[in-house]
């Protein structure tokens, strides 16, 4: 469907994930490694890790940008900075 999708272990997302701005004409999959800390707040997010089919670079900060306003749920268990996944697919509308 195009929805993005995220990996951090048993920990939830706790809004929607932020949708890119989407606003040329490449398509792909860019997968987005993040850090996460213990309240929940990205703090580093590297676009175009495995699992990406583009390296467009428009895509690629897109992606990114979103994936840094993401919110998680918050976890005094979890590691210092725990790293998963957001993967955003790109569809020409």
């Amino acid at each position: 469907d195009g929805a993005p999708s995220y990996s951090l272990g048993d920990r939830k997302v706790r809004q929607s994930l932020p949708e890119p701005r989407y606003d040329n004409q490449s398509e792909g999959v860019v997968a987005v490694e993040i850090s996460v800390d213990r309240n929940g707040n990205v703090t580093k997010a590297v676009a175009g890790v495995k699992g990406s089919t583009t390296l467009d670079e428009y895509l690629l900060r897109e992606a990114r940008d979103a994936a840094m306003k993401a919110k998680f749920d918050r976890n005094d268990n979890a590691p210092l900075l725990q790293k998963g996944t957001i993967t955003y697919i790109f569809k020409l509308k």
